[in-house]
C-alpha cells in the first residue's frame, strides 16, 4: 500500500484557482449576474432612507424649594411626612411620552404613514411596530435626550421629529399641570388642617395665660425672686430695729411699736408673695413655678412647630399654584433636526462588495465539488455511486 503524500497549503489554492479556471464560465456567471442584480437594486429599486435627529435637554427639576425645606424643617424627614417628594422624575416623564403608542398614533395619523409605507397589514399593532423601526430614543454621554427617525423622505423625517417634539413638550406641560394641580389641592388641604390647628393652639395658650396669670415665665420668675429677696432683707432689718428698740427703750414705747407693725406688713407681704396672692401684677408661686414654666414651654414649641409646618405648606401650595400656571417650554432643543441629504441606507458598496464575495465563494464551492465528484467517479468509490444517484433523483433530465 502506498503512502499518501500530505497536501500543503499552496498545493490546495492552486488546485482550487485551477478548478475555477476549469469551470470559468460559470464561475464569471455566478458572480456577474449577482453583482448586476444587487447594483440594479441598491440603484434604482431599493429606496435610499434619511436620518434626522435631535438633540434635547432633559427638563429641569420641578422641586426649587427642596433645599429650603430641608433647612425651615431641620432634616429631610419632615418632608416626607408633608408628603413632598425630593425625586425627579421628569426625564422618566418624557421618555414615557415619546415611546408611548399616543403619540406614535398621532404621528402616524397626521402623515398618513400607512399610505406613505404602503402598509397592507390587519393588525394596528403592525403598523405601529413598523414605525418604531425607524424612530430612536436614547440617552448621550452628556446625558442629554438623542432622538432620530428614519425615512425615505429627508423632509418627512425633519416634520416627524418637529410634530413629536411639539407634541412631547405640550403632553409634559398637561402632565406637570395636572400634577401641580393635585399637590396644590393636597397641600391647600393640610394647609386648612394646620390653621385649624394653630388657631385651636393659640387659642388654648391664651386661655392658659390668663387663668395662671403666666405670660412671661423668665421675666415673672426672675421679679418674683427679686421681691421676695428684697422682702426678705427689709424683714431682716426692721427685726434687727425692733430687737435694739426692744434693749433700749423697752416694748411700750411709740417706736416699738410702729416696728411690730412693720415687720407684720413685711411678713404678710412676704407671706402672700409666697402664696400666689399677688398673681395679678405678674408675680409667680414660687412653688407653682416649675409646673407652669414646663406646660407653658410645651404648648410655645406645639405653637412654633405648628406655624413652622403652616409657613412651608404655604409656600409650596403658592409654588404649585404658580407650577399649574406655568406655560413655559419645558424641552428645549440644543441641535434641531435638519433636512439631511446623506442616506444612511442602503449601504451600496458594502452591498455590492459582500454580493461579489459571497458569489465568488458560492461558485467557488460548486465548481470544486465538480471536479471531486468527477475525480470520485474515475476511480469507482462508493462517494461517485452515491452522486451519480443523487443526480439522477435531482436532475430528472439528466439520464
Amino acid at each position: 500500500m502506498e503512502k499518501q503524500e500530505s497536501i500543503g497549503f499552496v498545493e490546495i489554492c492552486l488546485r482550487i484557482l485551477n478548478n475555477d479556471l476549469k469551470h470559468f464560465k460559470f464561475v464569471a456567471a455566478m458572480v456577474i449576474i449577482p453583482t448586476i442584480i444587487a447594483f440594479v437594486m441598491v440603484m434604482w429599486v431599493v429606496k435610499p432612507k434619511y436620518a434626522a435627529s435631535a438633540i434635547v435637554t432633559p427638563p429641569a427639576s420641578t422641586q426649587p424649594m427642596s433645599g429650603m425645606l430641608s433647612g425651615l424643617m431641620g432634616s429631610s424627614g419632615m418632608s416626607s411626612l408633608l408628603g413632598i417628594s425630593m425625586d425627579n422624575e421628569d426625564v422618566n416623564a418624557v421618555w414615557t411620552i415619546l415611546n408611548s403608542w399616543e403619540l406614535h398614533n398621532m404621528v402616524i395619523d397626521k402623515f398618513d404613514l400607512a399610505k406613505h409605507y404602503k402598509f397592507k397589514g390587519k393588525f394596528h399593532a403592525d403598523l405601529l411596530k413598523e414605525f418604531r423601526k425607524n424612530f430612536g430614543l436614547e440617552l448621550n454621554k452628556e446625558e442629554m435626550l438623542s432622538i432620530y427617525f428614519k425615512d425615505t423622505d429627508a423632509k418627512l423625517a425633519v416634520d416627524v421629529l418637529n410634530f413629536m417634539l411639539d407634541k412631547a413638550d405640550s403632553s409634559f406641560n398637561a402632565f406637570k399641570t395636572k400634577q401641580a394641580r393635585q399637590s396644590r389641592e393636597y397641600f391647600q388641604t393640610r394647609l386648612d388642617s394646620c390653621y385649624h390647628t394653630l388657631d385651636s393652639l393659640l387659642g388654648e395658650f391664651v386661655d392658659f395665660q390668663v387663668k395662671n396669670n403666666v405670660y412671661e415665665p423668665n421675666v415673672q420668675l426672675e421679679a418674683t425672686i427679686k421681691y421676695l429677696s428684697e422682702l426678705q432683707a427689709m424683714r431682716e432689718e426692721v427685726n434687727m430695729e425692733l430687737n435694739f428698740e426692744k434693749l433700749d427703750r423697752g416694748e411700750n414705747s411709740k417706736r416699738y411699736q410702729e416696728l411690730s407693725k412693720r415687720i407684720k406688713g413685711v411678713n404678710s407681704a412676704l407671706g402672700g408673695a409666697l402664696k400666689g396672692k399677688h398673681s395679678n401684677i405678674g408675680m409667680i408661686e414660687l412653688k407653682k413655678s416649675p409646673e407652669l414654666y414646663a406646660e407653658y414651654l410645651r404648648r410655645e414649641a406645639e405653637i412654633r412647630i405648628q406655624e413652622a409646618m403652616y409657613k412651608v405648606l404655604r409656600q409650596q401650595s403658592e409654588q404649585m399654584r404658580l407650577e399649574e400656571a406655568k406655560t413655559l417650554t419645558n424641552l428645549h432643543v440644543l441641535e434641531p433636526p435638519w433636512q439631511n441629504d446623506k442616506k444612511i441606507s442602503p449601504k451600496r458598496g458594502l452591498i455590492l462588495a459582500f454580493t461579489v464575495f459571497f458569489s465568488f465563494f458560492l461558485a467557488t464551492l460548486l465548481s470544486n465539488l465538480v471536479e471531486y465528484m468527477r475525480s470520485e467517479s474515475r476511480t469507482n468509490s462508493k462517494t461517485a455511486a452515491e452522486w451519480d444517484f443523487f443526480v439522477k433523483k435531482v436532475c430528472f433530465w439528466h439520464k
